[in-house]
């Protein structure tokens, strides 16, 4: 009879708490791309930092939150939505070398090489009730998110630069002001509120690249930004939705200035004439701002060692350590007198055959450009070491579920935004491809911290 009793009262604890417990939140996540964690501020973006103010027991500011090497738009961006590092989902960069046989160097920007589920594939496969969206001020973005048979799902709605007419996008990037591309989700989200919102804010990266990040461009940019999210947040008000929501704000990575100075007058490193000056054959370097891939062109993707490619490769480690502005030479697979990466920066979590056999990282204020491209030259911020992992991480939103992290609370990092998500809407974590889960050496973990209700 005891037992009896135990197990009713046990039940009706689980029903009553079941019963308190908030109705599942909507989320959206917003990326201003780019943003670089100084002026992430109520001084540079009051808009967001009021709503802060005004949610102080549902609100959270983790100024130093961290990005994922490299400090890339792709590579984070995957990590943002599959809760994976770089060595899981395999978005090593915004470029690679595919080691096909002949194969130049092209864009890591396809849906099909990403290795480990989105929160959007999870959503759209588990509960498909789920409504989400995207809205990507970067056409490249749309297609990294796009639906692949057999692979991954899209979002219910996927919107891009490519649907506003030529006059509306920025002439030079194509990419979306960041007017347009809030406007987009306003106009969606009005129609049908989403379970999960995604935006991608590409203003102030933009405007970093072009004009640097230390001046009024920049500081513009980022109040641009800024308002776009205010007038997000000024909707879910009007709506009578913000009961319901939680507003997560954060960036890819930073920003450097990589602009001519007195005290660095050559500010770019193309290693590619040097190679050939020096008649290294076999290899082939590809740039990604603040690091440069070296693939040797011998080397299967899943080689242990490098073999007769060592040579060569030691070569060119020789030659990029005698170059201005590298900081450091580091290998993937052991190449003589050269530093492992894995034994040097586990935590980057690069260990992947879209890494290059070399991965070599400039100092801060410089920028590898290979092949030498004038414009690539000519910009003023660019991004990609680790100097630039240093992003801020807010979360905000007037759902009952949510709460203030403590003080002391561990800064996250990109790779925990997603685990998160999936917490706040009931989802599992993504899984890799084959249905496995990711190593939790691999994985980010819910910020129990935030949540009312720890995650199970």
């Amino acid at each position: 009879m005891r037992a009896l009793l135990a197990l009713a009262w046990l039940l009706a604890c689980s029903l009553r708490a079941a019963a308190d417990a908030p109705p599942r939140p909507h989320v959206y996540l917003v990326i201003v791309d780019g943003l670089a964690a100084r002026v992430a501020d109520a001084a540079h973006m009051p808009r967001l930092f009021e709503a802060v103010a005004h949610e102080p027991a549902h609100s959270s500011l983790f100024p130093d939150a961290h990005a994922v090497m490299p400090a890339r738009t792709n590579p984070n961006h995957v990590t943002l939505l599959t809760g994976a590092y770089p060595d899981a989902h395999g978005i090593t960069g915004n470029a690679y070398r595919s080691r096909a046989p002949g194969a130049p160097p092209e864009k890591l920007d396809n849906a099909a090489l990403i290795k480990v589920e989105t929160l959007f594939t999870v959503a759209e496969t588990d509960q498909p009730s789920l409504a989400t969206m995207a809205a990507l001020g970067k056409p490249k973005l749309a297609r990294l998110f796009a639906g692949v048979p057999a692979r991954q799902r899209a979002p219910d709605m996927l919107w891009s630069p490519e649907r506003l007419p030529p006059a509306r996008r920025d002439p030079a990037s194509g990419y979306a002001p960041d007017a347009e591309t809030m406007g987009a989700v306003l106009a969606l989200a009005a129609a049908a509120e989403p379970d999960l919102a995604v935006l991608n804010l590409s203003d102030v990266d933009r405007t970093g690249h072009a004009r640097g990040p230390d001046g009024p461009e920049y500081v513009r940019a980022v109040a641009g930004a800024d308002a776009a999210v205010g007038r997000l947040l000024d909707e879910l008000h009007a709506r009578g939705r913000w009961d319901r929501s939680v507003v997560i704000v954060t960036a890819d990575h930073g920003m450097s200035a990589v602009g001519p100075t007195p005290e660095r007058p050559h500010p770019v490193i193309s290693l590619e004439p040097v190679l050939r000056r020096e008649t290294v054959r076999g290899v082939t370097v590809v740039a990604d701002g603040g690091v440069e891939h070296v693939y040797a062109e011998r080397v299967a993707a899943g080689a242990a060692a490098a073999g007769d490619a060592a040579e060569p490769l030691a070569r060119v480690a020789a030659l990029a350590r005698a170059a201005p502005g590298v900081a450091e030479v580091l290998a993937r697979l052991p190449v003589p007198d050269v530093p492992t990466l894995g034994a040097v920066h586990p935590d980057w979590h690069l260990d992947h055959p879209r890494t290059g056999e070399l991965l070599l990282v400039a100092a801060p204020g410089h920028q590898f450009v290979d092949p030498f491209d004038p414009v690539e030259a000519g910009l003023l911020g660019n991004h990609g070491g680790p100097e630039d992992l240093a992003v801020p991480l807010v979360v905000t939103g007037g759902w009952a579920g949510l709460r203030a992290a403590p003080r002391g609370t561990p800064s996250p990092g990109s790779v925990d935004v997603a685990p998160t998500i999936a917490a706040l809407l009931g989802l599992r974590v993504p899984r890799l491809l084959d249905g496995r889960a990711v190593p939790p050496a691999r994985a980010g973990h819910p910020i129990a911290a935030l949540l009312a209700q720890s995650p199970h």
